[in-house]
């Protein structure tokens, strides 16, 4: 697999702090992959997104981008390839409309204006916010706003997008609505998702998913082998995941299969098991 980000030994230490936020952490993400980060708050994870956008810079180590390092001279080539929706999109929102907000970014790059009602019109189609262009975006419900920051990233057509926490502030509902939506764009054209998350819930769609602790890796594997640890990744500040809860609390009435079980499959086994009964 092609690597798309390539992290090497780096560190980093906010001005105002003794420990390190991001501590000779060492990591690789691959071109197309769906990355999940986690992690207690303060583990590094948003300091981490900073980094590889160039918005902080490390005291140590490496950052490649695409083959590109991040540094000063290759900085705004690095951003225009990545998209960044961040958890409250009232910050990301400047235009007085919902079209003039995702055009933000396509401005940015001087894109000609008949090119840009065109990309600005199939971004809101993809994320299903075309009939509300020319509102504004405060009158938008959270989950509409986030379709709205999103639409805005994929314009400028970045092939790499970093979710920073951007469904925590949505109901599950809201959530499971744009965690599925870059699911499904992510099924329609190359992208890599780097999803940072504290919520292990929200890490069921990722192909890998990698634990910080104090700035380190600590844990990678792909979800399963995660949710399998059960209530060791308390240790780690995360919630065992719902299902595991509610299968450790029946395992001394029913006998189920070993290992993690997501909601479906647990009322699946659920349900073969009672109509034995």
């Amino acid at each position: 697999m092609e690597k798309i980000i390539s992290i090497k030994d780096v560190t980093y230490t906010y001005p105002e702090s003794k420990q390190p936020a991001i501590n000779n952490l060492s990591l690789d993400i691959y071109r197309n992959e769906w990355v999940s980060i986690v992690g207690r708050n303060g583990s590094g994870k948003s300091t981490l997104a900073k980094l590889i956008d160039g918005l902080i810079e490390s005291e140590s180590g490496t950052i490649f981008v695409d083959g590109q390092e991040v540094n000063e001279e290759n900085i705004w080539n690095i951003r225009s390839k990545i998209g960044i929706v961040f958890q409250n999109p009232d910050h990301q929102f400047v235009g007085a409309t919902v079209e003039d907000d995702v055009a933000f970014g396509l401005e940015n790059q001087g894109v000609p204006r008949d090119e840009m009602v065109k990309e600005v019109d199939d971004a809101l189609k993809m994320v299903d916010m075309q009939d509300y262009k020319t509102r504004d975006p405060q009158s938008l419900s959270g989950g509409q706003k986030q379709r709205v920051a999103i639409a805005g990233v994929l314009a400028t057509k970045p092939s790499i997008i970093i979710m920073d926490e951007s469904t925590s502030m949505l109901d599950p509902n809201g959530r499971k609505t744009v965690l599925d939506l870059v699911k499904q764009l992510r099924d329609q054209q190359d992208m890599t998702i780097i999803s940072i998350t504290h919520d292990i819930e929200e890490t069921e769609l990722s192909e890998r998913i990698v634990v910080l602790r104090s700035g380190e890796v600590v844990k990678e594997a792909d979800p399963k082998a995660i949710y399998d640890m059960g209530s060791e990744l308390t240790k780690y500040g995360l919630e065992e995941p719902f299902s595991s809860q509610v299968a450790s609390l029946l395992k001394d009435g029913i006998k189920l299969p070993e290992g993690y079980l997501n909601e479906e499959e647990l009322i699946e086994n659920i349900w073969k098991l009672s109509s034995k009964m």
